[in-house]
């Protein structure tokens, strides 16, 4: 009789876990960025940059910016021309709140 209940509690926890995202749609457990790009990107080939905080998906941060040609990159956060555009767009997050 144990087996059989040991089976059961078995196939529900496997159907059950199936059903069930860990963090909710959209969420990815391992870093966006395998390469990173550090040659400047001029602003008018730039269409979006999207800055993805580090959290236990990801031990770094990553910027991801689209290009006017569709293509996505990810930056090198440790290249300065990288640091002023996080630093930019904070800032100008910040004043769009307080706005």
């Amino acid at each position: 009789m144990s087996v059989f209940l040991m089976l059961t509690v078995l196939v529900a926890s496997i159907v059950l876990s199936g059903a069930v995202q860990p963090l909710g749609a959209g969420f990815n457990s391992r870093c966006m960025c395998l390469k990173l790009e550090s040659r400047i990107i001029p602003p008018d080939n730039l269409r979006r940059v999207e800055i993805l905080p580090r959290g236990p998906h990801c031990k770094t941060t990553e910027v991801i910016a689209g290009l006017s040609s569709g293509e996505k990159i990810c930056l090198n956060t440790r290249t300065p021309w990288v640091k002023r555009l996080i630093l930019f767009i904070e800032k100008k997050e910040r004043v769009a709140k307080k706005a």
